[in-house]
C-alpha cells in the first residue's frame, strides 16, 4: 500500500518514527513534510495529505498535529475524506470498520510514541464492514449534512424570529463589561500570591473572599441574609504507598504492579488466589464455570482469547470487544462471582503503568457525604502486574506460564483454570485523608417582577485551579481566571441595572464554584443542594476558559465555542443565535457541541451538572491552548477584548431569558447521555 503522510511542527518526531513503522511493514511512504519544529500551519500539509488520498495516489493518509482537531478539520473539507481523530487503539480500528475513515489523525501532544503507533498498525490492519454502516458512510457526503457541520447552525438558530426585550437597557448595561476592569480583577486573582488558587488551599479561601467581597461592595446582599458562601464539605485524599505480598515474594508499587483508580480496601489480608484464565463470564468462553472464587483473589490475563486467525472464542469476530477493550467487564464479573480482589496481567504494562501513574500519586479530593451504592460497575480492588509476576503467580500451577497459557488457549480453544495451592496474597495501602470545607461564592440579585422573580438564570465560572506543581505555581489565568473575572463584571452590569431600578424581571444569580478541577465538585455539591430549587432555574450559562485561542483559530479571536445551547431547549439556541447577531457577531463555533466528539468537553465543566438535571445550558469556552494547566497561563498571555466580547454575548443571551415573559421550554432529548 502507498500511504500519505504529514504533519505540523508538533509532529515531526513522532512522523519520523512512524514512517520507519509503515517502511518495515512494506508499506510505500508519500511523506509531505514537515520534517522541523519550526513553526508552521497544519492546513498546508493536510491538504497535500488529503489531496493524495481524494486523487487516488495514497491508499490512505496519516496526519498529525498537537491536538489532531485542526488537521482533521482540513482533511474533512475535501470529498471523498474521511479524516478520524483516534486516541486509542481501538477507536482507531473502528474509525476504519465502521466509518471507512481513509485519514487518520493522532494528537502527538496526548499521545506517546508507543500508543501512536499501535493505533497506526490497529488502522492499517482493521477492514471497512460494510452492511448497516455503508448507508451511514454515504450519508457524509450529502451536501446539506456537510454544509450544517462546517457552517455551524447559524441558519437553524434564526429560522424563526425572536423577539429581543428591552434591547435598549441590554445595550446600556451590557457595554459596562469593559476590558480594563477585567484586566485589574484577574491581576489580582492570577497573581502568585493566590498561589494557583488549588482547592483545599490557602490561595482558593482567599480567592473566594476576593470574590465575596466583590459582590459586598457592589451593594450585593448576602443570599440568606448572613454569607456569600455556600459550604462544600470536601476530603483529601492521597495515596502515600502500597506494598504486595506473596509467599516469601514482596512486590512495590509501580515496579511491580500498580492499581485502579479508586480503590477503597486499604487492606488484603493473607487472601487465597485462583487463575480464572482471561476473566471472562460469556456465553461462548466462561472462565468461572465451576469455579469457586468466593473471598479470594482472581488472577486474569488481559485481552481475550483468540485463535491463530486472530477471531476472538467470545464474539467468534475479529474486532474488539468488551473483554478485550479494558478492564470494567471483567471487575464486574469478578464481583459477581464474589472475589475479593482481581490482579490482572498486562502484555503492554509499560503503557498501563503510564496511564495511571499520574493517577496514582496525585492528590485527590471528593465530596465527603455519606457513600451511596453505585449505579453501575463496582468497587472490587483491582491491580495490573507485568507478565513477569504473572508468572511468578502461576509457576506452581498447572498453567505454568502466562506464555502458555495464551498459547494452549490460541491452540486449544481453552486455558486451565483454578486455584494456586499453599500462597496467599496480601496488600496494604498507605493513604492520607484530610477533611476541610471548601466554598462556593454566590452574588444573588433578585428580579423586579413579583411573580417572574420566583425564577433564576445561574450564571457560573469556577475559580480554583491546580496551584503548585514541582514547585511551580500555575496562575490559571485563562483556566478559569477568565471566566471568574467575567462572572465580577457580569454581576456588576446586573447590580447597576437593580440599583437603577432598571434590572430584570427575573432573579440572577452569580455563582463562582469551587473544586471544579477536582471533578466539577461545587457544582455537583450545589446541584445536590441548592439554595434556590432546580425546578425554578431557567437555564445555566457557564464560562469557563474564554482568555486565549486556539491552534485552530490562531488568526482570528473573535470566536467563541458553544456547547450545549441546544440539546435540551431550541428556544436558548435561537436567543444565543439572535443576541449574537444582533450585538457582539461573534464567530459562534459549534465544533465541540457534538456529542461523539472526543474530546467530551461537554462533561468536563460545572454546566453538566445542571444539563444532568434537565435544566439548559450554554457553555461558553475559546479551546485549550499550549499553556493549558502549565507555568504559563499568566495575565500577560490574556486578550482582554475577547473576553469582554463574550462577556457581553452571556449579558445579553442572560437578559434575554431573565426577561421574556414565557420561561424557555425545555423541548429537546438530549443526545448527550447522562452519566452514571
Amino acid at each position: 500500500m502507498k500511504i500519505a503522510i504529514g504533519c505540523d511542527h508538533a509532529g515531526p518526531q513522532l512522523k519520523s518514527l512512524i514512517v520507519k513503522f509503515l517502511e518495515e511493514k512494506g508499506h510505500e511512504i508519500e511523506d509531505v513534510g514537515t520534517h522541523t519544529e519550526d513553526r508552521v500551519d497544519y492546513p498546508d500539509f493536510a491538504h497535500q495529505v488529503s489531496e493524495l488520498v481524494a486523487k487516488g495516489s495514497c491508499d490512505w493518509g496519516v496526519l498529525i498535529c498537537g491536538s489532531a482537531n485542526g488537521v482533521a478539520m482540513s482533511a474533512n473539507k475535501h470529498d471523498g475524506v474521511r479524516a478520524a481523530i483516534a486516541w486509542k487503539p481501538e477507536l482507531a480500528a473502528l474509525a476504519k470498520q465502521h466509518n471507512d475513515a481513509n485519514v487518520l489523525c493522532l494528537p502527538a501532544r496526548f499521545v506517546s510514541s508507543e500508543e501512536a503507533l499501535d493505533m497506526v498498525d490497529a488502522f492499517a490492519t482493521a477492514s471497512f464492514e460494510g452492511g448497516r454502516h455503508e448507508g451511514r458512510v454515504k450519508k457524509i457526503g450529502w451536501p446539506l449534512a456537510m454544509a450544517g457541520w462546517l457552517c455551524g447552525w447559524a441558519a437553524l438558530g434564526m429560522a424563526q424570529d425572536v423577539s429581543l426585550v428591552y434591547p435598549e437597557l441590554a445595550a446600556k448595561y451590557a457595554a459596562t463589561i469593559q476590558a480594563e476592569q477585567l484586566n485589574q480583577h484577574l491581576s489580582v486573582l492570577a497573581s502568585d500570591a493566590y498561589e494557583g488558587r488549588e482547592t483545599g488551599t490557602a490561595g482558593a479561601d482567599k480567592a473566594a473572599a476576593y470574590i465575596a467581597g466583590y459582590f459586598r461592595s457592589l451593594g450585593i446582599a448576602p443570599y440568606d441574609g448572613e454569607t456569600y458562601m455556600q459550604d462544600v464539605p470536601l476530603e483529601s485524599v492521597q495515596i502515600q504507598g502500597a506494598s504486595m505480598t506473596y509467599g516469601e515474594e514482596a512486590w512495590s508499587l509501580y515496579d511491580d504492579f500498580v492499581l485502579y483508580p479508586g480503590l477503597k480496601e486499604e487492606v488484603l489480608d493473607s487472601l487465597p488466589v485462583v487463575f480464572a484464565g482471561f476473566g471472562i463470564a460469556d456465553s461462548l468462553w466462561n472462565d468461572y464455570a465451576e469455579l469457586d472464587v468466593e473471598g479470594k483473589v482472581v488472577v486474569v490475563l488481559s485481552g481475550d482469547p483468540r485463535n491463530a486467525d486472530r477471531l476472538s472464542y467470545v464474539t467468534n469476530e475479529l474486532g474488539p470487544n468488551q473483554w478485550s477493550e479494558g478492564p470494567e467487564a471483567k471487575r464486574i464479573a469478578a464481583a459477581a462471582a464474589g472475589a475479593a480482589g482481581l490482579v490482572v496481567v498486562e502484555s503492554q504494562y509499560g503503557m498501563t503503568k503510564g496511564r495511571l501513574k499520574g493517577w496514582i500519586g496525585r492528590k485527590s479530593v471528593r465530596l465527603q457525604r455519606e457513600e451511596t451504592p453505585n449505579g453501575e460497575g463496582t468497587d472490587l480492588p483491582t491491580f495490573f502486574v507485568p507478565e513477569r509476576v504473572g508468572d511468578v503467580l502461576l509457576a506452581d500451577t498447572k498453567a505454568k506460564s502466562v506464555a502458555k497459557s495464551r498459547t494452549t488457549a490460541q491452540r486449544k480453544g481453552r486455558v486451565w483454570r483454578g486455584e494456586v495451592k499453599d500462597q496467599r496474597l496480601s496488600f496494604v495501602l498507605d493513604r492520607a485523608r484530610r477533611s476541610f470545607v471548601g466554598a462556593n461564592v454566590l452574588g444573588y440579585i433578585p428580579g423586579r417582577d413579583s411573580v417572574l422573580s420566583r425564577e433564576l438564570v445561574v450564571i457560573t465560572a469556577h475559580y480554583d485551579h491546580v496551584g503548585i506543581i514541582d514547585g511551580e505555581i500555575h496562575n490559571g489565568a485563562d483556566d478559569d481566571g477568565s471566566g471568574t473575572v467575567t462572572v465580577l463584571e457580569l454581576a456588576e452590569a446586573f447590580a447597576m441595572a437593580a440599583a437603577a431600578g432598571e434590572g430584570p424581571r427575573r432573579s440572577v444569580l452569580l455563582m463562582t464554584v469551587v473544586g471544579e478541577e477536582k471533578g466539577l465538585l461545587g457544582s455537583e455539591w450545589y446541584s445536590d443542594h441548592p439554595v434556590f430549587p432546580l425546578s425554578r432555574t431557567v437555564a445555566n450559562l457557564n464560562i469557563d476558559m474564554i482568555g486565549r485561542v486556539d491552534e485552530q483559530h490562531s488568526d482570528d479571536e473573535r470566536y467563541v465555542y458553544l456547547i450545549g445551547s441546544d440539546k435540551l431547549s431550541t428556544e436558548l439556541h435561537q436567543i444565543s443565535e439572535a443576541a449574537n447577531g444582533k450585538w457582539v457577531d461573534l464567530a459562534l463555533d459549534y465544533t465541540y457541541n457534538d456529542p461523539e466528539d472526543p474530546n467530551r468537553f461537554y462533561y468536563r465543566s460545572d454546566h453538566y451538572n445542571f444539563a444532568k438535571h434537565k435544566i439548559p445550558v450554554i457553555f461558553y469556552f475559546s479551546g485549550v491552548h499550549e499553556d493549558y494547566h502549565k507555568p504559563g497561563d499568566d495575565v500577560e498571555k490574556i486578550m482582554f477584548g475577547k473576553t469582554a466580547e463574550i462577556g457581553q454575548l452571556v449579558f445579553h443571551t442572560a437578559w434575554q431569558l431573565l426577561n421574556r415573559n414565557e420561561r424557555i421550554r425545555v423541548d429537546v432529548a438530549n443526545d448527550f447521555p447522562t452519566k452514571n
